[in-house]
């Protein structure tokens, strides 16, 4: 059964004016919510369409430049789709696991926007996007199992990498006086299971976590051309698990698609 926190409490939802070109409608998001979105997580534009090199032209004027290039991508804006088998997390079936994007750049972009092109196969039950407001977050995890701020902070989290490279990052760091999120789910489910010793508080600690973020996370449930706007910083989000279904008539799978870009104000 789909949960009461499902699309996505109405007070967050903007919805551009209607045009019968569903491709030129964008002209009209000319700025952003930020300080819902600092306080929600997130924000949604109805209707945006999904012309992608609008899309990336618009968050351009909006940034004003600022706009995140991935080097791992090699673009601004990552169009993808859902595949049977892929090393790509965003590009997986499974459930993804909470996270910051680009969490070890020393400085991460502010905002995520996620533009849906084509929705689940089995949408509105597959395929939703997952959001863990901050301070819905740090109160569940104070109420539910007493653990505070300062607990936080000094609780690091292992990240390892095949390359040898190691990393010790706490769920929440304070930068220019500003508590931001840097968390990435299965990474450090990963880091724990390749561990040859077994790290008993840390797979507790875990739990409390994700115990804590499924109980505060909104669902939201993007259609074609609708648009998410997440917090880089003071929200974590994922995706829920997607289907595939096969075109006996193209001879193809088809699946959710995608395009993201990262930017800041």
């Amino acid at each position: 059964m789909v949960g009461d926190k499902s699309n996505c409490g109405r007070e967050n939802i903007t919805r551009l004016q209607f045009t019968s070109k569903r491709a030129s409608k964008s002209h009209t998001l000319n700025q952003i919510d930020t300080q819902s979105i600092r306080n929600r997580g997130y924000q949604i534009i109805r209707d945006f369409g999904v012309n992608v090199t609008e899309f990336e032209y618009v968050f351009d004027r909006i940034s004003k430049g600022k706009l995140y290039h991935s080097e791992r991508i090699g673009s601004i804006c990552h169009q993808y789709s859902v595949e049977v088998d892929s090393e790509n997390f965003s590009q997986q079936m499974r459930t993804g696991g909470f996270h910051t994007d680009f969490m070890f750049q020393a400085t991460p972009p502010e905002y995520i926007a996620l533009l849906c092109l084509e929705t689940d196969p089995r949408h509105p039950f597959y395929g939703r996007n997952q959001i863990v407001p901050m301070s819905a977050l740090l109160n569940r995890l104070k109420t539910g199992f007493d653990l505070s701020i300062e607990d936080i902070l000094q609780h690091h989290l292992p990240y390892h990498f095949a390359n040898g490279q190691h990393f010790s990052v706490p769920l929440l760091h304070k930068a220019n006086g500003d508590f931001q999120f840097k968390f990435h789910q299965h990474l450090v489910a990963d880091s724990l299971s390749q561990g040859l010793k077994k790290d008993r508080t840390t797979e507790a600690y875990l739990a409390q976590l994700h115990a804590a973020m499924i109980d505060v996370a909104e669902d939201v449930c993007l259609e074609s051309g609708d648009l998410l706007i997440v917090s880089n910083y003071h929200a974590l989000h994922r995706r829920s698990e997607c289907s595939v279904s096969f075109d006996d008539k193209n001879n193809v799978w088809q699946s959710r698609k995608m395009a993201s870009l990262r930017f800041n104000i």
